[in-house]
């Protein structure tokens, strides 16, 4: 496996990981910013970006420090860092990633945070608009903003449903989602908090599919029922 940049040895990245221990101690801790156990993949991981903090590292070269301790090969966590993590890694298309300053947390961890916590405690729409920032779950747009995309017209929250078969008037079932999203949705799709398209929740994307894609589906779901004896 090839790497762009030379590998840090053991004990480098335990000493690297001792420093990060403090960091999360002094600034990341309150944020909940999670810290792993030392001697993990995920130490390990974080510690060769710590070590070439500021500079773009590909997926490679951090499952070549892996390997190189464990003796086999993983990647699949690093993504993970800064978005579920809360270190402030930023992600790179190409599979680069980037350790910015360490001692702040990842922005988009700590607004997802902020989000559920608003979501927990949220008593109408209008508290849930507020934990989202009075944006769309699903494209972001600011209400009272115009985007573009959709025209002229101003855009207004709508109470959308992360799922369309659960209670309409449920706040744990309800995401903000402009009145765009919301039509173009319709009652079609299951989301999750982040307004992300989780599942089909009903046959209409599959009846306005091609005819090539409603044999495939056709196909998988014979396949799969044929298993299960029925």
């Amino acid at each position: 496996m090839s790497s762009e940049l030379p590998l840090p040895t053991q004990e480098e990245l335990d000493a690297a990981y001792d420093e990060l221990v403090e960091i999360h101690k002094q600034h990341l801790a309150q944020y909940g910013v999670r810290i792993f156990r030392k001697g993990t993949k995920k130490s390990y991981q974080l510690a060769m970006l710590y070590i070439n903090q500021g500079q773009r590292v590909h997926k490679n070269t951090i499952a070549a420090v892996v390997q190189s301790i464990f003796g086999d090969w993983t990647d699949q966590q690093v993504r993970h860092l800064g978005s579920q993590d809360g270190w402030n890694v930023e992600n790179i298309r190409g599979g680069y990633h980037v350790l910015h300053d360490p001692t702040k947390p990842s922005a988009t961890f700590v607004n997802a945070r902020a989000r559920r916590q608003g979501r927990l405690s949220a008593q109408s729409f209008e508290d849930l608009k507020a934990a989202y920032d009075y944006r769309c779950a699903s494209c972001n747009t600011r209400e009272g903003e115009v985007n573009p995309r959709y025209g002229a017209g101003a855009v207004q929250m709508q109470q959308g449903h992360k799922d369309p078969r659960g209670a309409s008037d449920d706040m744990d079932n309800i995401i903000p989602q402009c009145q765009f999203c919301n039509q173009a949705y319709r009652g079609d799709f299951t989301f999750d908090d982040r307004g992300r398209v989780r599942a089909v929740a009903d046959v209409g994307p599959v009846s306005r599919a091609s005819e090539s894609v409603q044999r495939r589906i056709w196909q998988y779901l014979k396949r799969k029922f044929q298993q299960c004896g029925l």
